[in-house]
């Protein structure tokens, strides 16, 4: 057994951060040597499920105060939410959600209809996607209230779609709206209501996020797509979270990312650079996702024959170093450290 400390004494939390924590405690229970599993490391576990079948389970926890606040978010949007973000998930790998449990714990002067608007919500998501809701847990909670999700899918196992797979020459494209999120959020932080039409839709995609889950299975069955990942930390982040799993660089040219018009008019008006969130906000959960060459074009006209809508095309992954490059006009491009990290400091919700 390797009892090396995972941590120096000259390490903190907030320095390590949240990545670098699951690297240390990846690191004491190892990754799985079994070609049929993935465990840490990845958006999901992959565990066989008989047949030609893999089972994907993942779980996710927001904490009041830290991932959410009751008065910038409805009980409704907030059990929508909770969920969303394990389909996310789940679509990232190219799967299939089915099954859900959710542990919770509230306070005891929560009043009985918000409780109501917060399933009733919950229920439209896995109503829309056929997921059941099967059991977990409900505590009292002295202190923030505590939601916490697993998500069961399942996905064929030979389309499973890891962060590892990446190969130079694919193109590198994205599904949803970049920045909206990040900048509904940023609404929410900075400026006080009434907040105008364009900026209720940014707060709206903050809140009530869209999900590509038909997109997603699509795209892991048509063949051509090599590594994908869910959007939730921020192009930037997520993207260099791609290029690290698969050694290679992904090269991303910020003029190929569309801005749309709420976040341009939006920004415009509070004199805020769009191009920075877009690249590095997250909670957009759209998908990222590299592509063969050889199937680039027939993907993206069955794509669009089957959605009426196509995905973006932003770059390009080539050999060379596990990292994101930005490009602007050509150019490198550095936006800092943005990604969000649940144990930096300047991460808070709460005001």
């Amino acid at each position: 057994m390797d009892k090396k400390p995972l941590f120096k004494n000259t390490d903190s939390l907030s320095e390590l951060g949240e990545f670098g924590l699951i690297d240390r405690i990846a690191h004491l229970f190892g990754r799985s040597g079994n070609a049929d599993e993935i465990g840490i490391g990845d958006d999901c576990a992959v565990l066989p499920g008989g047949d030609d079948r893999s089972l994907l389970i993942t779980t996710d926890m927001l904490i009041e105060d830290r991932h959410f606040r009751r008065d910038w978010i409805s009980a409704d949007d907030l059990g929508y939410k909770s969920l969303a973000v394990n389909m996310s998930d789940i679509s990232a790998m190219g799967g299939k959600p089915l099954y859900a449990f959710l542990s919770i714990g509230l306070p005891d002067d929560l009043p009985l209809d918000w409780i109501e608007q917060f399933f009733r919500g919950t229920h439209a998501l896995a109503n829309i996607h056929g997921v059941k809701i099967m059991g977990g847990d409900t505590t009292k909670s002295p202190g923030p209230m505590v939601i916490n999700y697993t998500l069961l899918g399942e996905i064929k196992s030979e389309n499973i779609l890891r962060r590892s797979a990446a190969e130079p020459g694919d193109q590198i494209a994205v599904l949803g709206n970049l920045g909206e999120s990040g900048a509904g959020l940023k609404l929410l932080l900075e400026k006080e209501p009434p907040f105008s039409s364009d900026e209720q839709k940014l707060i709206k995609a903050h809140n009530r996020p869209h999900l590509f889950v038909d997109e997603a299975q699509f795209l892991a069955e048509f063949g051509g797509v090599h590594a994908m990942i869910d959007l939730s930390d921020g192009l930037q982040s997520d993207g260099g979270h791609i290029a690290k799993a698969s050694n290679a660089s992904l090269v991303v040219e910020s003029e190929n990312i569309t801005i749309t018009k709420p976040l341009q008019n939006v920004c415009q008006k509070h004199s805020w650079s769009h191009l920075e969130l877009a690249l590095a906000s997250g909670e957009d959960y759209g998908l990222l996702f590299t592509i063969s060459r050889e199937k680039a074009e027939a993907l993206k006209h069955n794509f669009k024959a089957k959605f009426g809508y196509s995905y973006n095309i932003i770059g390009e992954v080539e050999p060379g170093s596990a990292e994101l490059k930005l490009l602007n006009k050509g150019k490198l491009f550095d936006i800092g450290k943005m990604g969000f990290d649940h144990f930096r400091a300047d991460n808070q919700t709460k005001k």
